[in-house]
């Protein structure tokens, strides 16, 4: 379905159960998985970045902070590969067809344009960059959310497998992407659960209907819940009384793209909920 799954690897708990999601979804039809390890260049920076704020009058940089730069760079790039070969072995013995690459650069670039070959991105919603991601940009995932070519897929810590999938969907151009990827993975022996929500702003019972009846034509196996009020807060709530495994929705990306993330229903979603959540934009 997505044809190509690009999981970026840290070595993180969040990163490996990215990969145990991504590998569940590949199993369907037997998606290529793309490894990819960033070395940071933040990381190897650093001494330079001390060197300077311990005197911006030094004509030039010493020598043992290059090394150091050099030292950081090569045991980063062993980590890199170390944890790449176990990455690959996991797919190996699962049948997966995979690939990894190591890159350096700054980690947010250069998943956005790794992704630009993929069809998803898995990675967890946490790991080691998180700590970088300043007050505007926030995390490493957030950043990747605004900006991503494909949907994203951002997960927990928990590996738990993929059963049923609520859906969040207003009918918009994204809603449809969630529904669709939804719908193609209930074709795979899982349940959907469709939400609405009348928020008072916009009828939206044509657009229920309208995925109630698409559903239905698909022969998957769904529940459909219409509800009136706080968009986020229904979301939440239905996705705990369905005990559902994943939370399907759009994003908007036509908006000033502080609107994208921030103060809107996705953010909400995504900070309160412990599940994994898709991404559509």
């Amino acid at each position: 379905m997505f044809e190509r799954i690009l999981v970026p690897m840290d070595g993180s708990d969040f990163s490996w159960s990215a990969l145990e999601h991504a590998i569940e979804l590949a199993e369907d039809e037997k998606d290529h998985i793309h490894l990819l390890y960033v070395v940071d260049e933040r990381l190897v920076e650093a001494p330079f970045l001390i060197a300077t704020a311990t005197d911006s009058l030094l004509p030039e940089v010493h020598p043992e902070f290059v090394e150091m730069a050099l030292q950081i760079q090569k045991k980063l790039q062993e980590q890199g590969e170390k944890i790449l070969a176990q990455a690959k072995a996991r797919c190996e013995e699962k049948g997966i067809p995979c690939s990894s690459e190591i890159a350096e650069g700054h980690v947010t670039r250069i998943i956005l344009d790794k992704a630009k070959d993929a069809g998803l991105i898995v990675m967890g919603r946490e790991g080691s960059g998180a700590r970088w991601g300043g007050p505007l940009l926030g995390s490493t995932f957030e950043a990747i959310v605004r900006h991503a070519p494909v949907p994203v897929l951002g997960v927990q810590k928990e590996v738990r497998p993929i059963r049923r999938i609520l859906v969040a969907y207003d009918g918009s151009d994204r809603a449809e992407d969630a529904l669709e990827i939804a719908i193609a993975l209930a074709h795979r022996g899982r349940e959907i659960v469709l939400v609405t929500v009348d928020d008072g702003k916009k009828d939206r019972i044509g657009a229920y209907d309208k995925a109630r009846q698409r559903l239905v034509e698909e022969g998957v196996i769904f529940t459909a819940v219409f509800r009136s009020g706080h968009v986020a807060e229904a979301i939440l709530e239905v996705a705990q009384e369905t005990e559902s495994d994943l939370i399907a929705m759009g994003a908007y990306g036509h908006r000033f793209f502080l609107d994208i993330f921030f103060g809107g229903t996705v953010e909400e979603v995504m900070r309160r909920t412990t599940l994994p959540i898709l991404i559509c934009r």
